[in-house]
């Protein structure tokens, strides 16, 4: 039995997780252009040295992000640490968590602690992120708070970062759509 239909018959939670590193510069969502064309658009950007780490884990039946935000980089005390904030999200201590996550040096550093926590972590074949739903949210989150935006400050890029997370029910319709368990396994020849 494959863990989805084990976490809807409520034997395991599942969850995907990865970290994000946006910087703190707007992005480019349209195609460029010479200056001064018509419709053009010019989007203000800044030096995009300061950046955000975003621990997350997505429940893909709830769509509940798990979220954990820092300036720091990503470690294994950092994972560690989103790994109990994730089982506080789901305190019953008696469901395991599986989180499906790809093989990070601080991942690995981390399997200690999970299993303290009942968490399993179960690693994804190497380069392969399309098999990790939460690279979607990740797109999508992108696309919402940095694309063609601009943040003068990096407390208002913080502040538009926490907004989203806070307030992303309301985008749900388009993440049902989006954060959907197809996939597509392609076999090489």
């Amino acid at each position: 039995m494959d863990f989805v239909e084990r976490a809807k018959k409520g034997e395991i939670i599942l969850t995907f997780a990865d970290p994000t590193h946006p910087t703190h510069n707007s992005e480019n969502g349209k195609k460029w252009q010479l200056k001064g064309k018509e419709n053009t658009i010019n989007v203000p950007s800044n030096s995009g040295r300061k950046r955000l780490t975003i621990l997350g884990a997505l429940n893909p039946l709830t769509l509940h992000p798990t979220i954990l935000l820092t300036e720091d980089n990503c470690d294994t005390l950092m994972m560690e640490a989103f790994l109990e904030q994730l089982r506080e999200d789901y305190p019953d201590r008696k469901t395991p968590i599986v989180v499906l996550l790809d093989n990070a040096k601080y991942n690995h550093g981390a399997v200690a602690r999970a299993k303290e926590l009942n968490i399993i972590l179960t690693f994804i074949p190497p380069y392969a992120p399309n098999l990790n739903l939460i690279e979607r949210l990740w797109k999508f989150y992108k696309k919402e708070v940095k694309q063609n935006q601009y943040h003068s400050t990096f407390k208002e890029f913080l502040d538009a970062t926490i907004s989203f997370f806070q307030n992303i029910k309301e985008h749900q319709s388009e993440l049902e759509t989006l954060l959907s368990l197809k996939f597509e396994i392609i076999k090489s020849k």
